[in-house]
This record gives C-alpha cells, sequence and structure tokens, in this order.
C-alpha cells in the first residue's frame, strides 16, 4: 500500500486536496483494492479550515515514514513557516519520500532547503518575487513538475495532473491514463494538448529579454538563428543571454531552442499528416539522423514510433 501524507495549513485550498484525493480514490477502486491510503496531517494536530471554510481534522506530525509527503498551503505561506514543520520536512526528505508542494507551499520548500537541487512548479504571477527573495532555489513556470524525489503544481487543476504524474509513478501509466479518463479529464500531455513550459504572457514578468529571446526562437523554429545573432538582436552579450536563461530556466538557449523545436515535431507527428523527414525539416533539422537521434533522446523513440494522428 502507498502512504501519502497530506500536510494541510490554515486556509488551504480545498480545490487543490479534491484534486489529490479523488484521482487516488478512483486509483484504488480501478485497482480493486486500496493500493493508495492517505491522511491529513498538520502542525499540532488541529482541524484546519481551507479557504472556502470547510473544516478537515488532522493528526500531528509524527515520525511515520510515508511514500509521498504533499504540501497544501494558502495565499500567505509565510504565516504557515515554523521550525518544527521544516525540520519536519527534511527528515521526510532524508528518508526517501517523494516531497511534493502544490502552489504557494513552494515557499514553504525553498525555505526547508528542499529547491537546491529538483525544481517547483510556480504560479507565473509568483515567479518573480520568488526567484528574488531564493535566488539560490530551483523555480520553474509550468502547469506542474514530476522530478522524483520532487512533484509539484503551479495550483488549481494543474494539481490534477501532478496526481496523476504521482499515480503513474508508484503504479502505472495505464491505471494513471484510466483515472483520467473516469474523471473526465484530458491531462496536460495528452496528445494535442501541448505541455506549457513558460507561458508568453509570463515571459515578461520574469525578464523581459528573455521574454524576446524566447519569441524570436519560437518565430524561427523552421530555420533556427545561432544563439550569438539572437543575442546581438536583443543587444545583449552571448554570455549575459546564457546567463538569464540559467538563472530562470535552468538550461542554456541552445538547449532551449532544441526543445521547443522537438516539442514542435511531436505535435506535428501527433496532428498533422506530414510525412517524418518534413516535418524534421519544418523543425529546422536539415539532417533526418540528427533529427531522429535528437527525437530519441527527448522523447525516449524515434519519430516514426511516436506518430499518433488525433
Amino acid at each position: 500500500m502507498i502512504q501519502i501524507d497530506i500536510v494541510l495549513t490554515d486556509s488551504f485550498p480545498m480545490l487543490s486536496l479534491t484534486l489529490v484525493t479523488e484521482p487516488m480514490r478512483v486509483a484504488n477502486r480501478e485497482s480493486l483494492e486500496e493500493t493508495y491510503s492517505w491522511r491529513f496531517v498538520s502542525v499540532g494536530g488541529a482541524p484546519m479550515r481551507s479557504s472556502s471554510g470547510i473544516e478537515i481534522a488532522t493528526t500531528a506530525l509524527d515520525e511515520r515514514r510515508s511514500d509521498a509527503v504533499l504540501v497544501l498551503s494558502s495565499y500567505h505561506p509565510e504565516t504557515a513557516v515554523t521550525p518544527q514543520l521544516t525540520r519536519w520536512l527534511r527528515a521526510q526528505d532524508r528518508k526517501g519520500t517523494l516531497m511534493g508542494c502544490v502552489d504557494t507551499a513552494a515557499l514553504i520548500f525553498a525555505e526547508a532547503g528542499l529547491l537546491t537541487t529538483r525544481p517547483a512548479a510556480v504560479h507565473f504571477e509568483a515567479m518573480p518575487g520568488y526567484v528574488a527573495q531564493y535566488a539560490e532555489h530551483m523555480f520553474v513556470d509550468r502547469l506542474f513538475d514530476f522530478s522524483p524525489p520532487r512533484c509539484s503544481s503551479a495550483g488549481g487543476v494543474a494539481t490534477m495532473d501532478m496526481t496523476l504524474a504521482l499515480i503513474a509513478h508508484f503504479s502505472s501509466e495505464r491505471l494513471s491514463r484510466r483515472v483520467a479518463e473516469i474523471l473526465t479529464y484530458i491531462p496536460s500531455n495528452h496528445p494535442g494538448v501541448q505541455e506549457r513550459l513558460l507561458p508568453d504572457r509570463s515571459l515578461a514578468y520574469v525578464n523581459r529579454d528573455l521574454a524576446h529571446a524566447v519569441g524570436i526562437m519560437m518565430a524561427t523554429i523552421s530555420a533556427p538563428l545561432p544563439v550569438s545573432e539572437i543575442a546581438a538582436r536583443l543587444n545583449l552579450a552571448e554570455w549575459k543571454l546564457a546567463q538569464l536563461f540559467k538563472r530562470f530556466l535552468r538550461t542554456s538557449p541552445s538547449a532551449y531552442y532544441r526543445q521547443l523545436r522537438l516539442e514542435r515535431a511531436r505535435s506535428l507527428l501527433h496532428n498533422s499528416h506530414h510525412p517524418v523527414g518534413e516535418i524534421g525539416s519544418l523543425c529546422g533539422f536539415d539532417n533526418h539522423e540528427t533529427f531522429t537521434r535528437a527525437y530519441g533522446r527527448q522523447f525516449g523513440c524515434a519519430p516514426s514510433k511516436d506518430r499518433t494522428i488525433v
């Protein structure tokens, strides 16, 4: 049985809690056994009231090891940061527990020192403040992120994707897809639904030069430019552009550019009848072998094996 500890703080989001527990409930039903067991915990063990006024009974933090810890916080997560909570989170992490945070709980993870090697998904509106306050920690503007031993969501319905990824991790992709089907939910990684890595509207919140650089990349996918030329168009030194990508996207400009091109290729494979070779060319790969190797490294299979037109 997979044991999940769900840490609640005062004014936690009820929607996020439901999007954690309901998929696991359905997974149990489809497994014909109690595969997932969860409990609600908090500092002190008092009932916690959601932002919508619903009270949930909790038990106090203890030394029991669980398979995963998921923290749900409020609009003011700093009020939930206590030495007892941060010590407990670090202790759970040392035990090898999968540690997850939802929306503003990323700040609690940062305070506990849990985001130095793995990222946390953060809502784009909160991204600039978190980066400025915790520059040495890793925040990414994604709907959700699943990078064991960490998982996270930016809040709202994206929490469903995080929970489905958790089910796929502990059980199977097949069960995760079945749960999504029963709940009539289309996951963000479903064919035809592109994963949001860093949405255009949020880039300007983070850094205007970074937004312009990514805009140039997206406009030149079929005929990629040298990174030096992109930097020149922005009147930036190439090292400065690399620094921006490293700080905010945790990658290099060339790697991010390649990822954009490969994601466009995958979308075309799933949603067009273009031949594989033509798709490679449309995404800036002049050599078919280079395209096939790059695609395989990114997605784990050859383009011809990932052809799904929906």
